[in-house]
């Protein structure tokens, strides 16, 4: 062979076997670009998880107010409901008494009095008992109320939990 044909063929066969090389970078090009377009994918899930965590947190915050306010409205009519059977059943144990009283009563004043205080004792009684029925229906409404701002509040949670269970890493096997 001639020098400068050597010369111009040991290149050229030099870059047959080279180009399979040359092939193969780009493919290793293309697999690490793959893994860091999946490893951005999953950077941008979980800030987009943990902006759902935030407005959850935000939300159970704000329900958990709700609760709160629903709770202390059913303990006070809880408590006038209370309060308005203890007057109810002095009402009545007074009025027994007060009956008796003018039952066994030996003079005619008295005996009107009596009569009166009875009269008295059982029209309280009866505004009690008309106050009572609106305390009971308060309360059940309250109680529906809290039940309801309860329920949301567990959603909300739930949802929470499912996020933070998603955001936690995958445990390894060994």
């Amino acid at each position: 062979m001639k020098p400068i044909r050597a010369a111009l063929i040991f290149p050229l066969i030099g870059l047959c076997f080279s180009a399979p090389g040359f092939a193969q970078a780009p493919q290793s090009d293309s697999a690490t670009l793959h893994a860091i377009l999946a490893e951005l994918r999953g950077i941008h899930d979980d800030m987009r998880l943990t902006q759902v965590s935030q407005i959850l947190l935000t939300e159970l915050q704000t329900q958990q107010t709700v609760v709160n306010a629903a709770t202390d409205r059913a303990d006070k009519a809880q408590l006038r409901l209370s309060d308005l059977q203890q007057n109810e059943k002095t009402t009545t144990a007074t009025l027994a008494g007060a009956e008796d009283m003018a039952r066994n009563a030996q003079d005619s004043t008295q005996s009107e009095a009596l009569s009166q205080q009875v009269d008295s004792l059982k029209a309280a009684l009866a505004a009690t008992k008309a106050r009572e029925e609106g305390a009971a229906t308060i309360l059940q409404t309250a109680q529906s109320q809290l039940r309801i701002a309860q329920d949301a509040l567990d959603d909300i949670q739930q949802r929470l939990d499912a996020v933070v269970k998603k955001l936690q890493p995958a445990p390894s096997n060994p």
